[in-house]
C-alpha cells in the first residue's frame, strides 16, 4: 500500500525536500468510495425490482390479473365438428363460446381441442360421440344384447376414446349413432326391449368408466309411436347415476309452423312427454336443415334464410329446460357432408351466439 492510517484515522505526513507532503489515508478513500457504489447500485436494483416481480424491502406486488374468458353464450346452439378439431369454421364459432359442442373421434387434436374449449367457456358442454362404422360393428335382435353392448364398449375404445381426453373433460357421451350400429327397432316393440337391454349394459360401461351416458341418438321424426321409446325410457330411468337421451331435430322445409315441425324437428316433445322423461336432460346432438335426398342447407337457403330458421328454432328450444343444448350438423367436413357445411355461415352464427340477435 502507498500509505496507511495514522492513530486516530489521521493521516501521515512524510517530509522531502524541505517540504511537507501529506499523503491521504487510500485504502480508506476507496473503501467510502466502494460503499457508495454499493449503495447506488443498490438503488438501481431496487427500481429495477420495482418494474420486475418484487420491490425492495416489501411486500411482492399482486400478479397481473388473468386474461378476461367470453361469457357463455345465452343462446342454446352450438357446433357439432367433423373433420379437424381445429377447423376454421368451428374455430369461429367456438370463439362466440356457444354453450354446447359436440366433437366426433377419432381426429388428432380431439383432447386438445376440447381442453382449449372447456378452459376458454368455463361451463360450456361437450358432447362426445366415437365413431364406430357398421362395417366394425353391426347386431341384430338375434345377439345376445349385454353381449353386444360390451363389444360396442371395446369398439369405442379402438377407436379413439381416450384419444379425447379425461372423462372429466366429456358432458355427455353417446354410444351408437341412429341405426347405424342396431337393429331397426323404431316401429318394432319387441326389437325395442332388445335395445332397452343393449343400451342398460352400455349405459353401465360408460358410467363405469367415468362418462356420463347419453342415450338414443334418434333419428328426427323416431320411434313412432313415441311410446317404442318406452322400454330404453324405462330401463334408463332405473339407474342411479346421472344420465341423459339424445334427439337428432331436422326441418325439411325451415318452417316456423309448430303443426309442421312437431313431427320432425320437435318430436322430441312427443317422446318427453309419452315416456315420462321431463326433467331428464336432454340433447339434441344433431340437426338442421335436411333434403329429401339427403342433403343440406347449401344451394337450398341463403345465409339469411337459414339463420332465420336456427334463430326461430333456438327460441323453441328455451322453451324445454331439460334440453341444455342443440349441435348443427356440421361444420369442417368439405367433402361427403359438405352441403351441410356452416363454414359459410360460422361468423354470422358466432355474432348471433355474442349477441342474441
Amino acid at each position: 500500500m502507498l500509505a496507511r492510517p495514522g492513530n486516530g484515522g489521521s493521516h501521515t505526513t512524510l517530509t522531502a525536500a524541505g517540504r511537507n507532503l501529506s499523503v491521504k489515508p487510500i485504502a480508506r478513500s476507496r473503501r467510502v468510495r466502494a460503499i457508495g457504489l454499493t449503495t447506488k447500485m443498490a438503488s438501481l436494483l431496487c427500481l429495477a425490482a420495482l418494474f420486475g416481480s418484487s420491490g425492495c424491502g416489501g411486500s411482492s406486488p399482486s400478479p397481473p390479473p388473468p386474461p378476461h374468458l367470453p361469457p357463455l353464450s345465452s343462446s342454446k346452439l352450438g357446433p357439432h365438428i367433423l373433420g379437424a378439431p381445429n377447423n376454421a369454421g368451428a374455430s369461429t364459432i367456438l370463439d362466440a363460446c356457444p354453450r354446447v359442442a359436440k366433437w366426433v373421434a377419432p381426429y388428432a387434436g380431439i383432447d386438445l381441442a376440447i381442453s382449449s374449449y372447456k378452459s376458454r367457456c368455463p361451463g360450456g358442454i361437450v358432447i362426445l360421440r366415437v365413431y364406430v362404422p357398421s362395417s366394425m360393428a353391426a347386431y341384430s335382435a338375434t345377439n345376445d344384447p349385454a353381449a353386444s353392448a360390451n363389444d360396442f364398449w371395446n369398439k369405442m375404445s379402438t377407436q379413439g376414446l381416450s384419444a379425447a381426453g379425461p372423462a372429466s373433460q366429456i358432458d355427455w357421451l353417446e354410444g351408437p349413432n341412429e341405426l347405424d350400429n342396431l337393429p331397426n327397432w323404431y316401429s318394432d316393440p319387441n326389437t325395442a326391449n332388445w335395445v332397452a337391454m343393449f343400451w342398460s349394459s352400455l349405459a353401465d360401461l360408460m358410467h363405469s368408466a367415468g362418462y356420463n351416458p347419453l342415450v338414443g341418438s334418434l333419428v328426427g321424426g323416431q320411434p313412432s309411436p313415441a311410446t317404442v321409446f318406452s322400454p330404453v325410457a324405462a330401463a334408463m330411468k332405473s339407474k342411479a347415476y346421472k344420465w341423459g337421451w339424445s334427439y337428432h331435430s331436422y326441418t325439411f322445409g325451415a318452417t316456423t309452423s309448430l303443426s309442421t315441425e312437431a313431427a320432425y324437428a320437435l318430436y322430441y316433445r312427443q317422446i318427453r312427454d309419452q315416456n315420462g322423461l321431463a326433467g331428464i336432460p336432454l340433447v339434441v346432438s344433431e340437426g338442421g336443415y335436411l333434403t329429401p335426398s339427403s342433403t343440406g342447407w347449401q344451394g337450398q337457403l341463403s345465409n339469411d334464410q337459414y339463420l332465420s330458421w336456427l334463430k326461430w328454432f333456438d327460441g323453441q328450444l328455451k322453451q324445454d329446460p331439460e334440453v341444455p343444448g342443440f349441435t348443427i350438423f356440421q361444420v369442417g367436413n368439405t367433402t361427403d357432408w359438405q352441403s351441410f357445411d356452416l363454414t359459410p355461415l360460422a361468423q354470422e352464427l358466432a355474432n348471433y351466439l355474442t349477441s342474441g340477435s
